[in-house]
């Protein structure tokens, strides 16, 4: 099934109106458009997370034992090791732990953004959502200057991996970054091993439950994994958030009425324009889903941008409204895999809302329309370009 790029979401609707558990041959892949169904597959047992559990993206990748480096990571693992890495990790990235690094990340924040208030334009995507999720990670890791050049330079290309066809060269791209990183990575974190900081690094490598601590190439995964999904998921939500608010101005002066807002704004847009398209799990027995019969092997997509609109769960789901009761949008995922980094990614896009607001108040949309990237797992922006009225508008 073909769905557009710059407006999916009246093929959703058709999709899950006509068929909410749709067998696409052409994907090899049951296509779910339903909250109700999308909800029991993640908070379900019998589903893997591990690509090595399909049959076809085993071959894919011709790794069917260990699977590609960039890919062995929290994300893709199975309990009980996945249950075990993420009972450890899980103590790091706690709301209450994330809050403790919020001073850091507004500092970041405002020093990227310390050039916006005279400049006459700017492009959200590479002046704000990309440099700010990659500038906290270097501080919360304590990157020296050498380090944060080489993970500017390498993890754009570790992002390749996650795409749902990603291809020997995106494959062979993300390898050649992750042994970049990881030479790069590992001497520090020896270092934050036998003379630990305050840093996220030195945590992470002091966690353990039970006498059972992280193995240092499992620190490594986790890094990596912070720059690859963490990096991207926020960059993206910047983006989405930026650009929603603007196409709805009504909002944006609520907001800038009442900052306090913010946080349910942030999830309202992981609701309405969620920066990920798709969730892949692997069935690992034969059942039943939505009157559809899924054998052992088969894999689902969760849609998540037909999911978190589907009118069973939400009221009026294509409005876009900041002051919407709290619902369980599946933005972040749901049940064990739910995105351990989510508080960090709503910190991070709380804090450069909150710095932005007033630029947002002052600043347009640029004529040309918003270019949204081609991708089957992204629902993200190549560029977004504002306008200011005046060259001396400031952000306060």
């Amino acid at each position: 099934m073909i769905i557009p790029t710059a407006d999916p979401y009246p093929a959703y609707r058709a999709l899950r109106e006509q068929d909410p558990v749709h067998w696409d041959g052409d994907l090899d892949a049951f296509l779910i458009t339903s909250y109700a169904e999308a909800s029991a597959v993640l908070r379900g047992q019998g589903w893997s997370s591990d690509p090595n559990s399909n049959p076809a993206l085993a071959a894919r990748f011709d790794r069917a034992e260990s699977g590609p480096p960039a890919l062995r990571t929290l994300i893709t693992m199975d309990p009980p090791e996945h249950t075990r890495l993420r009972r450890i990790l899980s103590p790091a990235f706690t709301p209450r732990a994330i809050e403790s690094l919020r001073p850091r990340i507004a500092a970041v924040v405002a020093s990227a953004l310390a050039s916006l208030g005279t400049a006459g334009e700017a492009d959200v995507i590479a002046d704000i959502g990309y440099p700010i999720p990659l500038a906290v990670m270097c501080e919360l890791l304590d990157i020296d200057i050498e380090g944060a050049r080489l993970l500017r330079s390498e993890t754009p290309k570790l992002v390749g991996i996650l795409e749902f066809d990603p291809g020997k060269e995106a494959v062979l791209a993300a390898e050649e970054a992750t042994a970049s990183i990881t030479l790069h990575l590992l001497p520090i974190l020896g270092d934050r091993r036998q003379r630990p900081g305050a840093d996220l690094a030195s945590q992470l490598l002091s966690l353990g439950d039970n006498g059972d601590a992280l193995a240092l190439d499992e620190v490594l995964a986790t890094c990596v994994l912070l720059l690859i999904a963490g990096h991207e998921t926020t960059a993206s939500l910047i983006g989405n958030a930026v650009l929603t608010l603007m196409e709805h101005p009504g909002q944006l002066e609520a907001l800038r009425r009442d900052p306090a807002l913010i946080a349910p704004a942030i999830e309202e847009v992981l609701r309405f324009e969620c920066p990920a398209k798709i969730i892949s799990r692997t069935s690992l027995i034969d059942r039943e889903l939505g009157g559809r019969a899924i054998r052992a092997g088969q894999r689902v997509l969760i849609l998540v941008g037909a999911v978190n609109r589907d009118p069973g769960q939400f009221h009026d789901p294509e409005r876009f409204d900041i002051t919407r009761a709290p619902a369980p949008h599946l933005g972040l995922g749901a049940g064990p895999h739910f995105c351990l980094g989510a508080a960090l990614s709503r910190a991070e896009t709380q804090e450069t809302l909150r710095q932005l607001l007033p630029l947002l108040s002052e600043w347009r949309l640029a004529p040309e329309p918003p270019a949204w990237r081609v991708s089957d797992t992204f629902r993200a922006l190549e560029r977004l370009h504002l306008i200011s009225p005046s060259a001396g508008t400031g952000i306060g």
